[in-house]
């Protein structure tokens, strides 16, 4: 793609308004607050008391509203007190310009860093991180900024505050929501025409995710949480063999089948998301019971008792008492042990702080544009009398939240902004030109932050438009500022988006050059994974199940990132950045897929007796392991590899072992022919995938930039 047309093609998206919106219950009370933080600035008959308490309540209630995970109080909390400190910071070095850009550069690091928690943590980093340029640069003076620091720590009291109002809704809320958009997407998967459709790692990471976040002294009243995951996996694994035993047989019984495990999921997904029971149609169980016991395969036996599972786990889902009594499920024993949180915060940052890593760019790329943008504004002045001279605030604070790790991210939240805080600047002047009383202007001021609450979720475009009505009256409320005022905000804004795309492109980090190295470490995953599956055919409990969960685990963490990296390098121009074509990259990403479906069905169906054993599969680990590894690196670009090398080994072996002829022939066992034809999948597979890397590869290595 060239330049243009990516910058066309991203422009489009920035400006494209979404359909997304978060809880009411939390945006009330983010309005709440700001509205109380605006009846106590009229009572006390101080514009700037007001103005800053409803500053602090604003960004608190952002924070809170920006994919919540923990308790609505401790993110209030957390929120309150980071934002809160950074504004006595801030007032401490005003009028030290040196001081304060050394500070605004290390916490502009900081929060690049913090980046890696995730896109919410990166944001609520950089919220906290305005609390230091308000103070810093918009206060009168140290006294004045320690004044305005503490109106700002009273608006984000009254955030935590209004949380503790009713109503409260079920316990592990954050938890509960992940779960159950888990159990939404498999019941969409169960009857999705795609059979590759249970699949996907985003719902399951997300859910790990949440859990993850639970401190240790609750997690036993959420073992009936941490066990609806675990089922998920096995419900998951149970889909896929469906799939794969009965792709013909019985078709019409199959959908309809599938289609009643759709419906108990459905159910599972509400009652979670409720915590309040519901149930199917009794139709739906009977259904399911007739299916399993008439298959002569065990896999729709396994679907319909993990079913069975699944729902009486979502039902103790809904009494906390009951989840004390609950074991930790099998299948998630370390998430549940879980690490301490600090420890495990410390440790991926600490990951992070290399040159190649997308973070660690991200991060130097954040403090310079943040630095650089505040020396520009500050430069700039005020726009010949129709700002606020003498800071550069809107330019750094836009600079700052339009950067992200991605060129896509960036270029369309630069997009999005710039226009929405034009299209602003031109509401706030027309909305400025009647004359406002001090109640007057304190309502609407509360009429535009709830506007910016609930557009928080629909794209850069409108929560801009309203965010930049509301800043202008705040300022026009405190200072007396005339309406033109509305368009320096605008024209700083659209110069600090314009820096920030550039600094990305000074020292940029391609999606397409990642997609190499991402790829070549999931296959060294699998090199350990796919091996250890097979050697689990020798004999009942040959497998290190311990080890096999975990590098499922780092197999899908991988898995998504690659797969973030590919969709994300389809925005990008000059596509000759990666050795592959996008048609080729998409190949890859469902390639990759397919191979992880294959090591998810072959631990599945692992030996439970003696008789299920299959030791012949055994054979299989070195060749696979020689390959596997050649194929890593020929994906970084170290080597290549010639498609067929595999195919013939396998087809060798299965000559050679009498496993095909076996298979043919209908004398082998059922558990034989099974695992014969997921090691065939597999080998498929894998030489499906490498057919694809070694096409228009290119002799070098293509590091992770």
């Amino acid at each position: 793609m060239r330049w243009w047309s990516s910058l066309i093609r991203i422009g489009r998206d920035g400006l494209r308004i979404q359909r997304a919106f978060a809880a009411p219950s939390a945006i009330a009370r983010a309005v709440l607050a700001v509205l109380l933080a605006t009846v106590l600035g009229l009572l006390l008959d101080d514009p700037v008391a007001g103005a800053m308490a409803s500053v602090g309540a604003f960004i608190c209630g952002i924070g809170t509203l920006v994919s919540p995970l923990r308790h609505p109080v401790v993110n209030a909390l957390g929120m309150g007190v980071a934002f809160s400190a950074m504004a006595v910071l801030g007032a401490l070095v005003h009028g030290t310009t040196w001081a304060f850009l050394l500070l605004l550069g290390v916490a502009a690091f900081a929060t690049g860093l913090w980046r890696t928690l995730g896109v919410a943590s990166g944001i609520r980093g950089c919220l906290a991180v305005i609390g230091l340029m308000i103070t810093a640069d918009l206060a009168p003076g140290v006294h004045g900024g320690l004044v305005m620091a503490g109106w700002i720590a009273v608006g984000t009291g009254l955030v935590v505050v209004v949380q503790l109002l009713p109503p409260y809704g079920p316990r592990f809320a954050a938890q509960r929501r992940a779960l159950a958009a888990l159990y939404r997407s498999l019941a969409e998967a169960s009857v999705a025409a795609d059979p590759a459709a249970p699949g996907g790692t985003a719902p399951f990471t997300a859910a790990r995710q949440a859990l993850d976040l639970l401190p240790q002294f609750s997690r036993p009243a959420a073992a009936a949480l941490f066990g609806l995951l675990g089922e998920a996996e096995r419900i998951r694994r149970a889909l896929h063999t469906v799939r794969l035993t009965e792709p013909a047989a019985a078709a019409a019984g199959n959908q309809e089948a599938l289609a009643a495990a759709a419906q108990v999921l459905g159910t599972v997904s509400r009652t979670v998301a409720s915590g309040r029971e519901h149930r199917p149609a009794d139709s739906v169980g009977t259904l399911l019971e007739s299916w399993a016991a008439a298959s002569p395969v065990r896999g729709p036996r396994d679907l319909a008792a993990r079913l069975r599972q699944a729902e009486q786990l979502a039902r103790s889902s809904t009494d906390d008492r009951l989840g004390d009594v609950l074991e930790p499920h099998a299948e998630v024993p370390g998430l549940y042990a879980g690490t301490p949180s600090v420890a495990r915060t410390a440790r991926r940052i600490r990951a992070q702080l290399r040159p190649q890593s997308p973070i660690f760019r991200h991060a130097v790329r954040l403090a310079v544009a943040v630095v650089v943008a505040e020396v520009i504004g500050r430069s700039i002045g005020g726009w010949g009398g129709l700002g606020i001279s003498a800071h550069g605030f809107w330019v750094a604070l836009t600079a700052m939240l339009v950067l992200f790790p991605e060129y896509g991210h960036t270029v369309t939240r630069a997009w999005g902004r710039a226009a929405g805080a034009v299209l602003g600047g031109v509401l706030a002047w027309v909305l400025s030109l009647p004359h406002w009383s001090p109640g007057g202007l304190a309502a609407l001021s509360v009429v535009l932050a709830a506007a910016s609450f609930a557009t928080l979720r629909t794209g850069q475009l409108m929560l801009n438009l309203w965010l930049t009505t509301w800043i202008v009256f705040l300022i026009h409320h405190v200072g007396g500022l005339p309406g033109p005022t509305a368009w320096a905000r605008a024209a700083d804004t659209v110069v600090g988006a314009a820096l920030a795309v550039l600094v990305f492109l000074v020292w940029p980090t391609w999606s397409a050059r990642r997609v190499p190295g991402l790829l070549a470490e999931w296959l060294r995953v699998q090199d350990r994974l796919l091996p250890e599956l097979l050697t689990g055919y020798a004999d009942v409990g040959a497998a290190d199940r311990a080890a096999v969960d975990a590098l499922r685990t780092r197999s899908r963490q991988l898995r998504g990132h690659l797969t973030a990296a590919v969709e994300q390098s389809h925005a990008e121009p000059a596509e000759h950045r990666c050795p592959w074509s996008g048609a080729q990259l998409e190949q890859i990403r469902t390639q990759v897929s397919t191979v992880a479906r294959c090591a998810t069905l072959l631990g599945e169906n692992l030996p439970r007796t003696p008789q299920d054993t299959v030791p012949e599969l055994t054979e299989l680990v070195d060749p696979l392991h020689e390959h596997l590894t050649a194929l890593a690196r020929a994906a970084a670009g170290a080597e290549t590899v010639a498609p067929g090398a595999l195919r013939w080994v396998f087809d060798s072996f299965t000559a050679r072992s009498g496993l095909l002829a076996e298979t043919s022939d209908g004398s082998g066992s059922v558990t034989t022919s099974r695992a014969v034809a997921l090691s065939t999948a597999t080998v498929d597979a894998v030489e499906a995938l490498t057919a694809t890397i070694a096409a228009r590869h290119r002799p070098r290595r293509h590091a992770a930039a």
